[in-house]
């Protein structure tokens, strides 16, 4: 395990974070790894812009996903690694909204 790793896993325990969120945040970070290729603590705002247009746009994956994995990389910059001056300006999808089909007076009846 990486000194990384362990240290994100040690600061999600303190924050007492459900175990299927630290199983999910780990899994965007490592996501994040294999498609850049370099350590997270090495990124650029750039590269982390094109790998949320590589998750949307290629992968397309749901809204919620993208949102869970922008907070699991915000968690790991602002709260492991300690960086409040990162910029995020990612745009991820919104969830979309349904409008209920209304049911007619008789229908209610």
């Amino acid at each position: 395990m990486t000194p990384l790793r362990s240290k994100m896993i040690r600061a999600m325990r303190q924050r007492r974070f459900a175990a299927k969120t630290c199983k999910n945040y780990l899994y965007g970070l490592t996501s994040l790894t294999r498609y850049t290729g370099k350590s997270p603590d090495k990124l650029t705002i750039s590269e982390l812009q094109r790998y949320f247009e590589f998750i949307v746009q290629e992968k397309q994956l749901s809204a919620s996903t993208c949102k869970q994995q922008l907070h699991a990389v915000k968690f790991f910059y602002l709260h492991v690694l300690n960086w409040p001056d990162v910029d995020f300006n990612i745009v991820v999808p919104k969830k979309p909204q349904y409008i209920p089909e209304l049911l007619t007076r008789k229908q209610v009846s």
